[in-house]
């Protein structure tokens, strides 16, 4: 939607003194409004039934059914991946394609992923022989970028602690990325980070919490910020894709957190920032120009009311005085 009066926001940026610059950060074209935060709730979802995996585990008892429970409050099940995604297996056999449940569990079991063995122990047939540094390998399968900037750091260095114990503490309940995950609680009151840092490096973990919290802030105040601008019929070319994709940019700054380089992470952070303020200039820019209208057009009235009122005076002076 483009503004009907050009012009006047031309003359009202030169007697307002707005810088040229800003101006020419705003373009009267109007896209689609974003539409936030995408991710399912795991309320709105239900178990899949057309899934051997989950249709069988559900059943059974003790861990072999905790396990769904768990990854039913995970993000893998907001997302719609299920049992064999990691583990491997067939999910589209039927207990009644076969003639007992003995052959049915081992035909199902059958494609399982090579990263996991099968243990002459009761209910862990499917237990990972991946530790340490190939549990980085093996998430990496789907999450390859952060699977690069994990085996980079620190923890990948030592390989541990594994994406298992950040994001999911051991069960199949992996959270979505938040920056709540970076725990800041000490060890005493049961802190994941404090479990193997101490006050010194407790301090940087800190720091990277606040810089990554600073950021989803500002992301957050931006993107409200830049939306009303749309709706009102400007858009700022330089900062269109960040804002209408910032899921992906969060993504980005969370990637650059697995790596633990506060210079990579500050960096990514800072151009955040950058565009932030930017459109936080903008948004100034056009609420005085809608201000500045406003004051105009109450001139305007204040102007026909008093011609109105002066021509009635004439007319009630006309026939007072020359009839």
């Amino acid at each position: 939607m483009k503004s009907r009066f050009p012009f006047v926001h031309l003359v009202v940026l030169l007697l307002c003194g707005v810088p040229a610059g800003a101006s020419n950060e705003v373009s009267s074209l109007k896209s689609e409004v974003p539409s936030g935060d995408s991710a399912l709730h795991t309320s709105h979802l239900k178990l899949p039934t057309d899934n051997a995996c989950v249709s069988c585990h559900q059943n059974l008892t003790g861990k072999l059914s905790t396990v769904v429970q768990e990854w039913r409050h995970s993000v893998h099940f907001q997302n719609q991946v299920t049992c064999d995604g990691c583990h491997g297996g067939d999910p589209a056999l039927k207990r009644e394609q076969f003639d007992n449940d003995e052959v049915f569990k081992n035909r199902s079991h059958l494609q399982r992923d090579r990263e996991f063995s099968l243990i002459d122990r009761p209910g862990e047939s499917f237990t990972s022989a991946a530790r340490g540094r190939s549990v980085s390998y093996f998430c990496g399968k789907c999450h390859s970028l952060i699977k690069e900037k994990h085996l980079g750091s620190p923890h990948g260095d030592l390989g541990n602690p594994t994406c298992l114990y950040c994001h999911g503490q051991g069960s199949h309940a992996i959270e979505k990325s938040s920056v709540q995950i970076i725990d800041l609680k000490s060890h005493g009151q049961g802190g994941r980070c404090a479990l193997c840092h101490r006050a010194a490096t407790m301090e940087t973990v800190g720091r990277i919490h606040q810089t990554l919290t600073d950021a989803e802030s500002q992301l957050k105040t931006a993107a409200e910020r830049y939306d009303w601008l749309e709706t009102h019929g400007y858009k700022n070319l330089a900062m269109n894709k960040m804002y209408h994709y910032s899921g992906e940019t969060l993504s980005q700054l969370r990637q650059s957190f697995h790596s633990f380089n506060m210079r990579e992470i500050n960096e990514s952070a800072s151009t955040i920032k950058t565009s932030a303020l930017m459109t936080e200039e903008t948004y100034n820019m056009i609420k005085a120009l809608d201000k500045a209208k406003g004051q105009q057009a109450q001139i305007g009235i204040m102007a026909v009311i008093f011609l109105l009122s002066f021509a009635g005076l004439l007319l009630s002076y006309r026939k007072r005085f020359c009839h």
